[in-house]
């Protein structure tokens, strides 16, 4: 009797996601920080490599678990003193839970 091995199947990427990750990577661009997305055994974050910043995203992740990491990172940084698109600030500002205005949401 034949065994079935059933393969995992990716998800389908969805482009509205992939957009705002890249969104997110520039948003860590202009924080100075330089992003590399490896594969590995770690979820994302970062790290200092001979004084040079880095953010690393793992490339195995789904893309809401990526959204996740970078959103939660930036917030963590803070997002003064730079542009962003409205999307990306209002996710940020509603994980550190302050509005645009300085008001706590």
């Amino acid at each position: 009797m034949a065994k079935i091995i059933k393969k995992a199947v990716k998800p389908v990427n969805d482009s509205k996601k992939d957009i705002l990750i890249d969104e997110l990577i520039e948003a860590l661009d202009k924080l100075g920080y330089s992003v590399r997305i490896e594969k590995g055994v770690f979820k994302g974050g970062f790290c200092l490599l001979r004084d040079q910043k880095l953010f690393l995203l793992n490339k195995n992740l789904d893309q809401d678990k990526k959204i996740n990491i970078l959103v939660k990172n930036i917030a963590g940084i803070g997002i003064e003193g730079i542009f962003l698109k409205p999307n990306i600030r209002e996710l940020v500002e509603k994980e550190t839970g302050e509005s645009s205005d300085g008001t706590l949401l």
